[in-house]
């Protein structure tokens, strides 16, 4: 089963079916994923970046917050991706940008070895890891 790892603006953008944000490929991830069809690790620094970005409302789920959390993460395509020792580990040497949400999402698909989705230029051109978009 092909594994990703997402971007908070991928999320969110299909979860609140924005599509015309998205590439095909992207789109194309993210259904697969609701079919269960690949796995996509969802980094939990992308979970408080969205919860941050309901609180200035950047971010409107249907539902509360965390019913969107738990119903996105109750799907078998997506997982959470704790901040555990090594990506912690892998924040600290990393010095692309001051964002710690993008710190911290780079560091979860450095460590886990997968493309990450996204469309953020500053983590593309770090060339840290491999971009799928």
């Amino acid at each position: 089963m092909p594994l990703y790892v997402t971007d908070t603006h991928p999320l969110l953008w299909y979860s609140t079916e924005t599509y015309g944000k998205l590439s095909r490929r992207a789109i194309r991830i993210f259904q697969k994923a609701s079919r269960a069809e690949v796995l996509i690790y969802v980094p939990a620094m992308a979970l408080w970046e969205a919860g941050l970005l309901v609180r200035i409302g950047r971010f409107r789920p249907r539902d509360s917050f965390t019913h969107w959390m738990h119903a996105l993460l109750a799907q078998p395509g997506f997982a959470l991706a704790p901040v555990d020792a090594d990506v912690i580990g892998s924040i600290i040497g990393t010095n692309f940008s001051a964002d710690p949400f993008d710190l911290g999402i780079v560091a979860t698909a450095y460590q886990k070895q997968l493309p990450l989705i996204t469309k953020d230029e500053v983590i593309t051109r770090s060339k840290i890891v491999d971009i799928t978009w």
